[in-house]
């Protein structure tokens, strides 16, 4: 009995620890599978913006994009490997155990048949029943005889058991084996692609180094733009949100706000990406993806994405705003309950104010030259970081 409970939990343990580790491998291949994504969108656009001859600052982000994303995968790789490794040791300790206790079981087996076969082969069966005293100690030693089968028998399954255990623990310990070499592989792959990333970026700095002057020029320009956009935004928003709360509403409109609102903070990190892209410029305060003397304060992110890309709301609601700002062409506010969603440089505009959109619906596009999208999400007056909202 003592053996078939060190076994059980022999086995719960191993698939306890198999269970977990297959549920965090699994989330550590998803996240692979995104950056992978990101990747594969960030050369297109590359490519597309070598072609168009586009800014050498939005190349830069690109390629530095490439580059975290693959540092994340390499990343993510060394923990696939460690908990590869773990699961391995684990395994191995195991099958150990099983080891010895079908070694123990062989020999309690063996010893039994061999205490049958001299005791009862020997003597025969019917000299062991006839020579009981009577009739109740020849019941007696029929029900030992049955015993002791049942014993030997349950004995003889137990080691089916273990074996059977065993031969599972050894086959997933190979797949572990085999599957952590397909990891390293895969990691020595992305270190030689970052190994290239890191040459190219290097190359585009320096090509881009004799033209520092021009670059700094437009760095400076585009930070002055996006900082005029958020200027015009805040003033926006504040406006927007005296006039939604002073706005007098019916008690169905008031539930409907109120149930749009509720939806909306439900959806944190489930919202759709506005436009097909890779974020280049990230949310808060920060160095500049060039100059590393030039600091950021982004009041949103900003996506790179291809020439006349549609954008899309990111859900439903109500158009409440529709303006535009000299250098940043044309902007989108979309009042969700107390949320506000914005999206800016759109070269053309499919709403108007008091538009009802849906999730997913287009509601303008980006420009041919300099195509990034500006979104940022607002509850009330507070500024919050879109990033943390967006579906991975």
């Amino acid at each position: 009995m003592a053996t078939g409970r060190r076994l059980l939990i022999i086995c719960l343990l191993a698939f306890l620890a198999r269970e977990a580790s297959c549920q965090t491998l699994e989330s550590l291949r998803e996240d692979i599978k995104r950056a992978e994504r990101e990747i594969s969108i960030t050369n297109d656009l590359l490519s597309k913006t070598r072609k168009n001859q586009q800014s050498a600052d939005k190349e830069l982000k690109l390629i530095r994009n490439k580059i975290r994303n693959r540092r994340n995968i390499i990343s993510n790789l060394e923990q696939q490997a460690g908990l590869l490794n773990r699961n391995i040791d684990e395994k191995g300790s195991t099958i150990a155990s099983l080891e010895q206790d079908l070694a123990r079981l062989r020999k309690e087996y063996g010893e039994m048949v061999y205490s049958a076969y001299k005791n009862y082969k020997l003597n025969s069966f019917l000299v062991f029943l006839f020579s009981s005293k009577d009739f109740n100690d020849a019941t007696r030693r029929i029900a030992y005889m049955r015993r002791y089968n049942r014993m030997r028998e349950q004995k003889a399954a137990r080691i089916d058991s273990t074996a059977a255990s065993l031969g599972r623990e050894v086959t997933d310990l190979q797949n572990k084996k085999s599957e952590l070499d397909k990891v390293y592989q895969s990691r020595n792959r992305e270190l030689a692609s970052l190994g290239k990333d890191e040459t190219q970026y290097k190359a585009s700095s320096e090509k881009f180094r004799n033209e520092a002057s021009r670059l700094a020029s437009t760095i400076k320009q585009n930070k002055k733009k996006i900082e005029q956009l958020q200027q015009r935004i805040q003033r926006l928003i504040e406006a927007e949100s005296r006039k939604h709360k002073a706005q007098p509403r019916s008690a169905a409109q008031n539930e409907y706000i109120a149930k749009l609102s509720g939806q909306f903070d439900q959806n944190r990190g489930k919202l759709p990406y506005p436009v097909r892209g890779v974020i280049v410029d990230g949310y808060g305060k920060h160095a500049h993806a060039v100059r590393q003397s030039v600091t950021v304060n982004n009041t949103g992110i900003n996506i790179a994405a291809e020439a006349g890309a549609p954008v899309k709301a990111v859900f439903e609601g109500e158009v409440s705003v529709v303006f535009f700002v000299p250098g940043m062409n044309n902007a989108v506010m979309i009042r969700h309950g107390d949320y506000v969603t914005v999206y800016a440089n759109l070269e053309a505009v499919g709403v108007k104010t008091g538009d009802r959109v849906a999730l997913n619906q287009t509601i303008g596009k980006l420009p041919a030259d300099d195509a990034f999208l500006h979104f940022e999400i607002w509850k009330d007056q507070q500024n919050l970081n879109p990033e943390l909202w967006l579906r991975k």
